[in-house]
């Protein structure tokens, strides 16, 4: 068995690995796009589109919800649909689609290529304010 301060180091070095390895795990994480579901309304944004999309290993974003009452509900999106287009851009990663949606304003307009059920659609989305109680 080690003195005390055997142990005090080594614990510490236990402390510091695990602090530096959640670091690490939290950089790679934004910049690799995770791919776990992002809400495309961000923090501090006021433009809304009403969706929840996850990055696929095909390209593009996924829906993963459509909020009622939601612009994107307008349109006729739905859980499924994948987002390869937004304002003439190339979508990869759900960071493209929320970081568009955070530079919009409400009442304007966001240009939307998707597919779903084999067919390609294209819509002008009008953004709203997110209304209380939705992420």
């Amino acid at each position: 068995m080690g003195t005390r301060r055997q142990r005090r180091v080594a614990l510490a070095a236990v402390a510091a690995t695990l602090l530096l390895a959640g670091a690490v795990y939290a950089v790679a994480a934004s910049l690799s796009g995770s791919s776990r579901t992002t809400s495309a309304a961000t923090i501090g944004s006021r433009a809304w589109l009403g969706i929840d999309v996850a990055a696929t290993p095909q390209g593009g974003v996924m829906v993963v919800d459509v909020f009622p009452g939601s612009p994107a509900q307008a349109a006729g999106m739905e859980p499924g649909d994948v987002i390869t287009r937004l304002n003439g851009k190339p979508v990869f990663s759900p960071s493209d689609v929320t970081s568009a949606i955070a530079s919009a304003h409400p009442g304007q307009r966001i240009r939307l290529q998707y597919q779903g059920s084999g067919v390609s659609y294209s819509s002008n989305v009008p953004l709203v304010t997110r209304p209380a109680g939705y992420p």
